[in-house]
């Protein structure tokens, strides 16, 4: 995996084959105004791969937003780092950067994580378990007899991808616990919506057990009938949402507004006039408001 200083490599000469994401035009503006006040930072990274006729070709790796930038700045070449790669390597220096991306929502992150997860698995199949023919990474900690310096060979996936990342470990298993929590065809369904935008309303629909009720669930959230995974519970189950629930005090508050509301400036006083005569609540008083 060895790595060669930058160079300006030709933009007609590099290979772009499918991405992981695709490019989006509104990154691409932002990233043109970046470039046309601080010029190009930093290098796009290549790899050398055999062609369709056998020859070598360079193939992108990461910078498909930099190139689109670039080149629409008029630029032929792009500083560029060419870097001896597997597959697997390359694949997980685009997902890492991907990560990265601010502009990542918390079901992409998830499916970055498990894609992620797929090569990690094939680099450490000694630190892997099946279950139901599906890789999981081994839990558990380190034995007490470990250095501390073989905690990141010891402790698993979601350490290591903490850590080579710069984010939290709990920021990764909460990812991993809603994606495999999600079927793929389900999340299939849920991008490019809000639901796809809403981290805590993934994770609660993921944490349904029961995928026939999660289905529905998923399906009233789509709708817009409401944005609250526990609503969309009720609604399914054919109950009223908790937020339509209205307590004795609710209905006594919202038919008090309703009268002051439609009462002339003499009503209004009539009423204040009368509560003063009355017993309050404990810790109720009557004042009087100012500025009208």
């Amino acid at each position: 995996m060895a790595t060669s200083a930058p160079v300006d490599f030709p933009i007609s000469q590099i290979v772009v084959r499918r991405r992981l994401r695709p490019i989006n035009p509104s990154k691409v503006a932002n990233l043109r105004v970046s470039m046309q006040e601080n010029g190009f930072f930093g290098s796009i990274t290549l790899r050398p791969v055999p062609g369709e006729d056998g020859s070598s070709v360079t193939e992108l790796v990461a910078g498909a937003h930099r190139i689109a930038a670039w080149s629409a700045e008029g630029h032929k070449t792009i500083p560029s780092t060419v870097r001896i790669l597997t597959d697997d390597e390359a694949q997980q220096i685009e997902i890492d950067e991907n990560l990265l991306a601010p502009d990542l929502n918390p079901l992409e992150r998830a499916e970055m994580l498990l894609a992620r997860h797929a090569i990690w698995a094939r680099r450490n199949p000694d630190r892997i378990v099946v279950v139901d023919g599906d890789a999981k990474p081994k839990r558990g900690r380190p034995a007490k007899t470990d250095r501390m310096s073989q905690f990141p060979e010891t402790m698993g996936f979601a350490v290591e991808t903490a850590g080579d990342l710069g984010i939290t470990r709990r920021t990764v298993e909460r990812a991993w616990a809603t994606v495999n929590g999600l079927p793929a065809d389900l999340r299939a369904q849920l991008h490019g919506t809000p639901v796809a935008r809403n981290e805590g309303a993934l994770r609660q629909l993921a944490a349904i057990g029961d995928k026939a009720e999660q289905a529905k669930v998923a399906e009233i959230l789509l709708s817009g009938a409401t944005k609250s995974v526990g609503d969309a519970r009720a609604i399914a189950a054919g109950n009223a949402p908790s937020s339509d629930v209205q307590t004795p005090v609710d209905e006594t508050l919202k038919a008090f507004r309703g009268l002051w509301g439609k009462a002339t400036p003499a009503g209004r006083a009539a009423i204040l006039h009368d509560l003063a005569g009355r017993k309050l609540p404990e810790g109720w008083s009557l004042t009087e408001a100012g500025g009208g």
